[in-house]
């Protein structure tokens, strides 16, 4: 998503059944200038979803949309997919990026959404961290929305992505979050941060920020592990796009004693030149019972999917790498510095009814190179075997799509799967058939 202000040029979906067990048809789509990032979220009727959907205009001085799309399955049912309402959200945001839910026991109610701001273009470098009411109604009027974080932080610095977590062990969740300010391009400032929670008014009141430690930029993951029946281990995989690194970060707590956010232990995964580590998820990918961290990596030339199998010993021991796919490349005849394959990446299962199965399927977004991708292991069984199809399950004329997002939304225990095709200026709805 680091370069989706390079193509505005339309999309074309391309159906590849054969590779997959089963496959990804299009139910429709409906228009949404800059469509960004999309997620699907639980509705005030625990029963239903809603869809949050980011947009960003790349042109400078003006300002963004965050849409909502109310009881998405309800309206596939009855609006079918080129007929689904659209409502704004939030507006006058500046590059809003990721949106998901804030955990209820932040707050003691669950009605906030986060959304965090910011990105490298000028003008829109003011970054910041909000909270959307995003169960009031809004089919007249946008919700409520509470900028939490720019006051106590300068204007340079955008945001990605956050996490509820008590970092200074005071009894209230702060949030969690990877900042970078490209202000000066040859001088790329990137830092973990924290922002505590004000003990009075958390809701009207600025949030005061905290560094951590220097290195992570957007895109990052945090996890709490449990290592053994006292131990429980506190980690952040950051995906260093500017740095081009992985690197985790943790700090252990077992008894009494809390994690250690400001001294935690540091290892470099991996660094190679020209590779832009984009995204990442913890989780165990080849069924063999334990995690495993899988990582998208950026590159004009090469991109690749990985694999890392997590050692014992996570200073010195091995993270065993593993490819599941590389060749990745800007679609287009001319390729600038900033363009890049792949971007976001995660895990999901297609069909809720095959509990069985050992492994998940792997979505991933090409970004610049207009393509959304589902990878499925040969072997099932065999938690040795690293080998993957991959399916091209919606393709773009060129120019960049968005992070799609993935959910049964109504209820026949097949996904849904909703892609934003920024340069199209769509929203895509596609749905598994086995």
């Amino acid at each position: 998503m680091f370069c989706l202000l390079l193509s505005l040029i339309g999309a074309l979906l391309v159906s590849m059944p054969g590779a997959l067990a089963g496959q990804y048809v299009e139910l429709g789509s409906i228009p949404a200038d800059y469509a960004a990032f999309s997620s699907v979220h639980h509705n005030s009727n625990p029963d239903l979803y809603d869809l949050s959907l980011s947009t960003f205009n790349p042109t400078p001085l003006s300002t963004d949309v965050v849409y909502v799309i109310r009881d998405i399955g309800g309206q596939l049912a009855s609006r079918g997919a080129n007929n689904l309402e659209k409502e704004i959200l939030v507006d006058g945001l500046l590059w809003p990026n990721e949106v998901e839910p804030v955990p209820e026991d932040v707050f003691g109610k669950d009605m906030y959404w986060w959304v965090a701001n910011g990105f490298l273009v000028p003008t829109k470098q003011a970054g910041s961290v909000g909270l959307i009411e995003a169960h009031q109604d809004t089919s007249a009027d946008p919700a409520p929305y509470h900028d939490l974080t720019s006051g106590s932080t300068s204007e340079n610095w955008w945001y990605h992505r956050v996490y509820f977590v008590d970092v200074d062990g005071d009894g209230r969740k702060d949030i969690l979050t990877a900042r970078a300010d490209t202000s000066d391009m040859s001088n790329v400032l990137a830092e973990m941060v924290y922002f505590k929670q004000p003990s009075r008014n958390a809701i009207t009141s600025q949030w005061a920020v905290e560094p951590l430690f220097e290195g992570p930029d957007a895109l990052f993951r945090y996890e709490e592990l449990e290592m053994s029946s006292s131990v429980t281990r506190h980690a952040i995989f950051s995906c260093q796009y500017f740095a081009e690194k992985l690197v985790v970060s943790w700090s252990d707590a077992s008894g009494s004693t809390g994690p250690d956010f400001k001294n935690m232990e540091s290892r470099v995964i991996e660094a190679i030149t020209d590779y832009r580590y984009f995204d990442a998820e913890i989780v165990d990918i080849n069924g063999d019972g334990n995690l495993d961290l899988l990582v998208s990596i950026n590159s004009m030339t090469n991109g690749q999917v990985v694999v890392y199998e997590m050692p014992d010993d996570w200073a010195t021991g091995t993270w065993t790498r593993h490819l599941i796919a590389e060749g990745f490349k800007p679609h287009g005849r001319i390729v600038t510095e900033g363009m890049g394959s792949p971007g976001t990446t995660f895990t999901f299962r297609p069909n809720l009814k095959e509990s069985a199965s050992n492994k998940p399927q792997i979505m991933l977004t090409g970004d610049d190179d207009s393509t959304i991708y589902v990878f499925e292991a040969e072997s099932d069984s065999n938690s040795n075997n690293w080998s993957y199809t991959q399916t091209a399950i919606f393709e773009a004329e060129s120019g960049t799509v968005g992070a799609p997002s993935v959910r049964d939304v109504d209820g026949d225990d097949y996904v849904e799967v909703f892609v934003p095709a920024y340069s199209d200026g769509s929203l895509h709805v596609l749905t598994y058939t086995p």
